[in-house]
């Protein structure tokens, strides 16, 4: 017997979990028989070929390295468990994605690069540009699924400098329009006051229920 045949009736002996004693009790032989089988010392007959293809669940040619194994194929209950987590996904987050995967940045630049030749308007123009960290947080916000984390996701903070900084630059307004900065803490309090979480919500329904 080749070596080659001989390791792979290793690895398959191995990835079965079964030493050389356990194998022979199996077949019907002795360990030293295994052993030599193993080392390429020895051929089995054509019956244990067949009894090792039995056990170890595969047919004779493969076992002979005569045909080659199918590629693994996914298993069932990933392919449905994947399949399952997709479904999953609430509209919200299926938008999110959609949202995530869409060139924004590239239209942004097109469009300020429009503006810029044809109106002359680089300065404030470039303000545009705060709308991209906005967009990705918003985007990335939507994919929570919990209520409360989402909302503490959301890109308030830039959406309120956002606001800002056109007052100051178009209208000079610095102050007191910087009081909408009041809005972020604002913003925060009221939803990690007032928003209750998911998980105590399901608390407070498994209470419900179970009166």
């Amino acid at each position: 017997m080749n070596l080659e045949i001989a390791n792979r009736l290793v690895s398959l002996r191995k990835a079965h979990g079964l030493s050389q004693e356990k194998l022979a009790e199996k077949l019907g032989v002795s360990r030293q028989a295994i052993s030599k089988w193993e080392r390429g010392e020895a051929s089995p007959d054509t019956d244990n070929l067949v009894a090792l293809a039995e056990v170890y669940g595969t047919t004779l040619d493969a076992l002979m390295g005569l045909a080659k194994e199918a590629p693994p194929q996914q298993d069932d209950t990933q392919a449905e468990m994947s399949a399952s987590a997709e479904k999953a996904k609430t509209p919200l987050q299926m938008t999110a994605v959609k949202l995530l995967k869409f060139p924004f940045p590239l239209i942004l630049a097109l469009v300020y690069l429009i503006f810029g030749f044809t109106l002359h308007r680089w300065h404030p123009g470039w303000l545009i540009f705060l709308l991209i960290p906005i967009y990705y947080h918003l985007g990335a916000a939507l994919t929570i699924r919990a209520k409360k984390a989402r909302l503490l996701a959301m890109p308030v903070p830039e959406a309120v400098l956002l606001c800002y900084l056109p007052f100051g630059f178009l209208a000079g307004l610095w102050s007191p329009t910087w009081v909408i900065f009041l809005l972020i803490p604002l913003y925060y309090w009221i939803v990690a006051c007032f928003v209750k979480s998911d998980k105590t919500e399901e608390n407070r329904d498994g209470h419900t229920t179970e009166n």
